[in-house]
């Protein structure tokens, strides 16, 4: 029995995803994704868990014995306004953790294909486990890889979560790459205070992100007491849209998250919070991924 693909995609779409893919699970080959460039060039800086799990980075079939498909999916968190003030927050976070709401809402699309198929077994993930979301986003026809390394849809520009689920069923219908858009414009390039993206003749958009050198890295994952002082933050308390701003793609996508009011207020209070009330706002929030000493730290604190 094949998953019909047309299906699938109304029921993601239907749950609530702006954008839904299919793609042969399948080994992917070393020349088409450039991560282990990328470890070996020591571009990931501390972030040590990138070095565990390769192998299943490159198979989905180790993560879910027998895959057959992998179904992405891209939820679009573009806000309608930007926090004010002084101290800036990536605009991912503004909302709910989207790790959380993504994972629900895979659940659900599990759960409506194990109804129909009930053969079927299979596994969601968002962002947690070793899975090149990016590359199987591309694989399915949701966007290109732009030169600032992000995934591009031409309605949701970069501004948008990634998804999956690996499953045991072949589909009757699978989804083909769309082609490069971002030609020879490098506005993210030149946007980044950091010059974080770097060449790389083996990649296959001829660029990667140097953690070492990112802010949003330097607000997020780095542990340390206190940040280089090289690094620029250009005002952000956590992570960094300086490459994404500056995208023709984000600039027309779609709004898919208002921000209130009452929700920037909150943002804002959090230069002010003490520890327990800034754990308290965070939680359930991209920002509980740091701790409440960071916070002050990238504060200049």
């Amino acid at each position: 029995m094949l998953l019909d693909a047309q299906w699938i995609k109304q029921n993601a779409l239907a749950i609530g995803f702006d954008g839904c893919g299919l793609a042969v699970a399948a080994p992917i080959q070393r020349s088409q994704w450039d991560l282990q460039e990328w470890l070996a060039e020591g571009r990931h800086a501390d972030m040590h868990y990138m070095e565990e799990h390769v192998d299943k980075r490159y198979d989905p079939t180790l993560l879910v014995p027998g895959a057959r498909t992998v179904i992405s999916v891209l939820l679009g968190y573009k806000p309608s306004a930007l926090m004010e003030g002084a101290v800036k927050i990536a605009q991912y976070a503004y909302g709910e953790d989207y790790h959380e709401r993504l994972k629900g809402m895979l659940y659900q699309l599990l759960a409506a294909l194990t109804e129909r198929y009930h053969q079927l077994e299979g596994r969601p993930f968002v962002d947690t486990a070793p899975i090149s979301d990016k590359y199987w986003a591309v694989q399915a026809g949701l966007g290109w890889r732009g030169k600032n390394t992000l995934l591009v849809n031409p309605t949701l520009g970069s501004y948008c979560f990634i998804g999956e689920l690996v499953v045991s069923l072949a589909a009757d219908i699978y989804d083909t790459p769309l082609p490069d858009g971002c030609g020879t414009c490098e506005r993210c390039l030149r946007g980044c205070p950091n010059h974080a993206i770097v060449a790389s003749p083996l990649s296959t958009v001829g660029t990667q992100v140097d953690a070492r050198r990112c802010a949003s890295y330097h607000t997020i994952e780095n542990r340390a007491e206190s940040l280089p002082q090289e690094v620029k933050l250009s005002d952000y308390a956590f992570g960094c849209d300086c490459c994404q701003l500056v995208c023709p793609y984000n600039r027309h996508a779609q709004v898919r998250y208002r921000l209130t009011p009452e929700r920037q207020e909150q943002l804002q209070s959090l230069l002010e919070a003490d520890e327990k009330a800034f754990n308290r706002a965070t939680k359930h929030s991209a920002l509980s991924r740091i701790k409440y000493s960071q916070w002050l730290r990238n504060l200049g604190g």
